[in-house]
């Protein structure tokens, strides 16, 4: 059932995952354009199946903020995600370099870098309604919600329940199905 699910889940990407499409940056090889158009997706389905409190947005206009905080090693695999919405809301993507403020995003890509960054980010982020995703190991130990997994030339992912209950966010239960569950130690 659970990998029922999962096709289910890569059977709603948007556009072809294959990545054998054309006008890509060449300097990324094939394999890795593929995983990050994968990566991009599984974003953007995190959004489809979360819900915030209504306090984490200003109106009924404001957009859903995707930020990208430090090292963007997506690419142009966003593009795919231009012009989408999430919740009747638009979906809005913000690159900010490492170190910068993540106020006022409401999902936050944490690419690449130095530990304390990491930490810093993450402690900033804690208490508030934003679901953070990043690939590190330590990411979910540190107070991550989403941590990205390649396995093979695959993507799964593992939900830190704990730290998405901490900042207020609601994931749905299917989510929590295809996700490998990581549960804080106290």
């Amino acid at each position: 059932m659970k990998y029922r699910l999962l096709w289910c889940f890569l059977l709603l990407l948007p556009g072809n995952a294959t990545g054998a499409e054309s006008g890509l940056i060449q300097t990324i090889p094939v394999e890795r354009t593929r995983i990050y158009r994968t990566k991009a997706t599984f974003l953007y389905h995190f959004a489809q199946f979360s819900l915030w409190p209504d306090k984490a947005f200003e109106g009924a206009e404001t957009p859903l903020r995707l930020c990208l905080l430090g090292k963007n090693p997506f690419g142009e695999a966003l593009e795919q995600l231009k012009g989408k919405t999430v919740h009747n809301r638009p979906l809005e993507i913000r690159h900010l370099p490492a170190g910068a403020s993540a106020q006022g995003c409401h999902i936050v890509f944490i690419g690449a870098m130095p530990t304390q960054m990491l930490q810093a980010a993450l402690a900033q982020l804690r208490h508030q309604p934003v679901l953070t995703i990043g690939e590190g190991e330590d990411f979910l130990r540190q107070g991550g919600i989403v941590r990205l997994v390649e396995e093979g030339n695959r993507v799964h992912f593992e939900i830190n329940v704990t730290a998405a209950r901490r900042a207020g966010l609601q994931l749905s239960a299917r989510l929590l199905r295809l996700a490998r569950i990581y549960e804080e130690k106290r």
